[in-house]
């Protein structure tokens, strides 16, 4: 017997979509209001959904941003994975 709400075609198709845009597992569920991670996982693997790898972080940075780059930043879904790659395209160049 299932527990909880159940949740609605919209809401998983909701999950799939922003999964596919990039958005964070934390994000969708902001969007969604599905209530856990595991229930976010369940639906990327019931519909096939490969998981994105996670980044192997190494440690923590904390800098301070001028308010263009801040302006820039809030437009992405993950900042952590723009801001490596990003280093990584200009420290290439």
């Amino acid at each position: 017997m299932a527990r909880g709400r159940i949740l609605t075609i919209e809401q998983e198709e909701q999950v799939i979509a922003l999964y596919k845009q990039e958005f964070t597992i934390k994000e969708i569920i902001k969007h969604t209001g599905v209530k856990s991670e595991q229930t976010i996982y369940r639906i990327l693997d019931k519909n096939n959904i490969p998981r994105r790898p996670k980044l192997k972080g190494v440690g923590k940075v904390f800098i301070t941003v001028e308010e263009d780059v801040a302006q820039i930043l809030e437009k992405q879904t993950n900042i952590s994975l723009y801001v490596n790659e990003a280093i990584r395209f200009f420290n290439n160049k």
